[in-house]
């Protein structure tokens, strides 16, 4: 099983898409057994990392497909192409992750 990593680079303090992107770690960490997640605050991002607020998935910049921000879906289909694997009888929720993001819009 490979190892899916990653990392989301935030402002800090963190609010707006920083906030939101933060928010998904426990449903990354309760839906998939082979990701391992890093947030870095931008002031210790490594030089040739994007500026935040981002999501990096095995390396690759996970572009918004609403053009504003990763949604559950985004979150979802990266991690998918990227080979991470859901625990037995876990089924990732685009509506559940949306929530959870949506929740910090408010």
């Amino acid at each position: 099983m490979n190892l899916v990593d990653v990392k989301i680079i935030t402002k800090c303090p963190p609010h707006g898409r920083c906030k939101m992107y933060s928010s998904v770690i426990w449903f990354i960490i309760s839906t998939y057994r082979n990701v391992k997640i890093t947030i870095i605050p931008q002031d210790f991002k490594v030089e040739a990392d994007p500026s935040g607020p981002c999501v990096i998935i095995n390396g690759k910049v996970q572009e918004p497909s609403n053009m504003v921000y990763v949604s559950g879906g985004d979150f979802i289909s990266g991690l998918k192409e990227a080979g991470a694997i859901p625990y037995e009888g876990v089924e990732p929720d685009v509506k559940a992750l949306n929530e959870t993001i949506d929740s910090c819009t408010h």
